[in-house]
């Protein structure tokens, strides 16, 4: 058994072949192998990825004719070969879809698909081959009449005949039923190649010609009249004629393309490199797997992986897990129940890391991280072989020698129930000596076990972590869910307890086992509950800290906010000071020089002096004025001011009191008070102003208040009411999903715009238009409308297993 089989990466091998259509794609999916070339394993992964936002994004790339044609390419290698008809329509075919897919990745944006588009820039085509097919053959696969003057002449010549073998054989069909010769509803039909008239074998004789079949029964004899004999004659020799022409056509066009033959061999190893890269995107929409961060680094940090075949069969059921190896902790001893999952862990570990040094797209959330491996070695199941005369210890000590020949910090190893399968105590004695070596060898590897010694190995050895498949002691069945930090149990004597176990076996047992062991499991489980609840805290102090510092941010901008508008004040009332100075001296000097011009003339002095009191009342009413305005802006200042900080007084001492029914709670982020009518778990439902609402607990601020504050801004919104009333009734028939399919794409858009403009005035973040796939024109035109609209997000199609294609999802700004 190869370790392909181990993993079960020959079923995604079958599953990858199934997706192709063209055989020489089938062959490299059998060719395909693990690599530990970096440079090409990104290669190939980012392929796979660019092909896979073609299918989920595009349209217009070609889906048929992915047709091979390379063993017909070698074929015409040789001297005097001519290419079949058959097959000069199967290259015109495969020929237009090599051309759509050329101009779909040669377009004018290179970089959307770079490694895709420069797979293209290697294909050379010339298209005078493409020009001289379309001369010969039309789109059905038929022979052109005028593909030659020789053929368009022979073939005018057989619809003569043609023509005069039909007016010849009815002709005699209409005597035979006149007279009585013929079968009743007798029609001219084939035999041999020959059109001949059915005939009453009693007046077979009455109509001179060749007999060239019998009905069953005997009674009918097909005769082809002795009129029609040459004529068919005739016409046969222009057949042959014609079949003459068609070689002679088909050669002058072999010898045409055969020194360009291995351009066209090129191309078609292109056709099915694109197959091949298809069949890979297409396998990981199905299994859900994308693209995750490769490292040149022997690393493994996974998020949420999932075993592919596992998936495929049955995707509800099954739990991702996470893992984490590097070079502080690169050995994981995975423990727990026996049927609790470990095994399958193990293999998905080692199927995950194949896939992806092959080349393909790995089930996993993106942001994984996966290193390059030399080797991966696992050893799984009972190997025993009759044959060797190997008992399936043997086996397994084999494989641990084998192991220890290749082991490094490049490798991979995984080791289901290690030191299994013989007398327990020298079994964990050589799995522990095992585990050390290849610890200090700092090779990586995922090991599962029973044995208690080898769980604690993880307290003297750093680069050991225990993980434990986690185990429901309540309704005592597992989890499957891997849990990284702590060895697990095996819960022998509460599964065989849950079974019906007789209760006096199991007590022996336990006395057997002594009471330290049986503690020892109890502590296993006291730790995980531990860990949860430390965990759980963890996230309630997250909480608090997230809060704590929304706070902190919004005191500081508003003081920030009262620092700018205080020096915006005495900025301006500096200024206007200035000018207020300015302006009194300068009438001061006017007035002095018009005394002196006047030379203290009573008049002029009496005029100077009332013109100096006008323009002193005048400065008078104007800095009365600023003062009034600074007055004004100070009250305003010291208003925000004192706002700010009673609310954030209030902020402080309310954000501790408890949220009951009842209770008078402020909304965060807003000025608004509401009322807890109903609690539901980690949310509340509230009213304000005759509107009930939803809202997580932890946007929500407990206060002192006993009843909600009526102001001003409340009463005004009063008028409001029936607004708010129609708005509350949109959201309660409000449905998130669109059904656009059968309408026009201008009815489509204009209900597309009122349903996201609903969906916006109710806050709505995601909606789904449903389209369906058909020919994708719909599809299009709405996503080319979704990339305008100001007020999308992002867009994206559904998950496979909710429609795919056929839905879009849209999220809103």
């Amino acid at each position: 058994m190869t370790i392909e089989d181990k993993l079960g990466f020959s079923k995604i091998r079958e599953l990858l072949a199934a997706e192709c259509t063209n055989a020489l794609a089938v062959r490299m999916v059998g060719e395909m192998a693990f690599s530990n070339n970096y440079d090409r394993v990104v290669r190939e992964l980012q392929q796979t990825e660019e092909f896979r936002q073609i299918l989920v994004l595009e349209n217009s790339f070609p889906s048929q004719d992915f047709i091979d044609l390379t063993d017909e390419l070698v074929r015409l290698r040789v001297g005097n070969t001519v290419i079949e008809q058959e097959a000069l329509f199967d290259l015109r075919c495969s020929l237009h879809t090599i051309g759509e897919c050329l101009r779909f990745l040669l377009r004018d944006d290179p970089v959307r698909y770079p490694l895709l588009h420069e797979l293209a820039k290697r294909v050379e085509l010339n298209p005078a081959i493409t020009k001289a097919i379309n001369k010969i053959i039309d789109d059905k696969g038929e022979i052109y009449d005028n593909a030659s003057p020789q053929l368009l002449d022979i073939r005018r010549q057989m619809a003569r005949k043609r023509n005069e073998v039909d007016v010849q054989i009815n002709r005699q069909l209409t005597r035979a039923k006149r007279e009585g010769w013929a079968p009743d509803g007798a029609e001219v039909t084939i035999r041999n190649g020959r059109m001949v008239i059915p005939m009453l074998d009693t007046h077979r004789r009455k109509i001179k010609g060749l007999i060239h079949d019998e009905s069953a029964t005997r009674q009918t004899a097909y005769l082809e009249p002795s009129e029609v004999v040459e004529l068919n004659n005739d016409l046969r020799e222009l057949e042959f004629a014609e079949q003459r022409e068609i070689h002679h056509i088909l050669a002058q066009f072999t010898d045409m393309i055969r020194p360009q033959l291995d351009a066209l061999t090129n191309a078609y190893w292109f056709l099915a490199r694109i197959d091949f890269i298809r069949a890979k995107a297409r396998l990981a929409l199905t299994l859900r797997c994308g693209r995750p961060i490769v490292d040149s680094i022997t690393k493994i940090s996974w998020l949420e992986a999932r075993h592919p075949l596992l998936y495929l069969n049955r995707k509800d059921e099954v739990v991702p897990f996470n893992i984490n190896l590097d070079d502080n902790s690169h050995i994981l001893i995975v423990s727990g129940p026996n049927a609790g999952g470990k095994s399958v862990c193990l293999k998905a570990v080692g199927l995950i890391q194949y896939m992806l040094q092959c080349g393909l797209l790995v089930p996993c959330r993106e942001t994984s991280e996966f290193g390059i491996f030399d080797t991966v070695f696992i050893d799984i199941g009972d190997q025993q072989s009759i044959d060797n005369d190997l008992s399936t210890y043997t086996s397994h000590l084999q494989n641990m020698k084998q192991l220890l020949e290749i082991a490094d910090a490049n490798t991979l190893f995984l080791l289901d129930e290690l030191g299994g399968g013989t007398e327990p105590r020298s079994g964990c004695a050589i799995a522990e000596a095992l585990l050390e070596e290849l610890y200090r060898r700092h090779a990586f590897g995922v090991v599962t076990t029973h044995f208690a010694d080898l769980k604690l190995m993880a307290d003297h050895c750093p680069g050991i972590i225990n993980g434990a498949m986690l185990f429901d002691t309540e309704e005592m069945r597992p989890l499957y869910r891997l849990s990284i930090g702590h060895p697990g149990s095996s819960f022998a004597f509460e599964i065989a307890r849950n079974i019906g176990f007789p209760p006096e076996v199991l007590e022996e047992a336990a006395g057997k086992v002594g009471g330290q062991m049986l503690d020892f499991e109890h502590q296993l489980q006291q730790i995980e509950l531990d860990k949860q609840e430390v965990q759980r805290r963890q996230t309630e102090l997250d909480v608090a800290d997230q809060f704590l510092a929304e706070v902190t941010e919004k005191y500081q901008r508003l003081t920030q906010q009262l620092q700018d508008k205080k020096y915006e004040i005495l900025s301006a009332a500096r200024k206007e000071a200035q000018q207020i100075l300015a302006d009194a001296n300068r009438t001061v000097e006017q007035t002095i020089s018009s005394i002196k011009e006047a030379k203290a003339e009573r008049e002029p002095t009496l005029k100077a002096r009332q013109e100096m009191k006008a323009e002193a009342e005048r400065i008078a009413l104007d800095q009365q004025r600023h003062d009034e305005e600074h007055a004004q802006a100070r009250k305003r200042s010291d208003e925000v001011l004192s706002v700010s900080n009673h609310g954030l007084e209030a902020e402080k001492e309310d954000s501790e009191l408890p949220i009951t029914v009842g209770s008078i709670v402020r909304i965060d982020g807003q000025e608004t008070f509401a009322q807890v009518v109903e609690m539901k778990g980690k949310k509340a439902v509230v009213e304000s102003n005759s509107i009930r609402m939803t809202i997580a607990l932890n946007r929500l601020k407990g206060t002192a208040k006993k009843n909600i504050p009526v102001d001003k801004l409340s009463r005004q919104n009063s008028r409001f009411q029936s607004i708010y009333d129609d708005i509350n009734e949109k959201r309660k028939t409000f449905n998130p999903t669109l059904d656009l399919r059968g309408q026009r794409a201008d009815e489509a858009l204009e209900n597309l715009q009122h349903f996201i403009d609903d969906a916006q005035l109710l806050s709505e973040k995601e909606i789904r238009i449903l389209h369906g796939k058909g020919y994708g024109i719909l599809k299009q035109i709405i996503r080319e409308y979704l990339q305008g609209n100001r007020d999308v997000r992002l867009f994206r199609s559904e998950r496979l297993e909710l429609g795919g294609d056929g839905i879009t999802v849209v999220q809103l700004k």
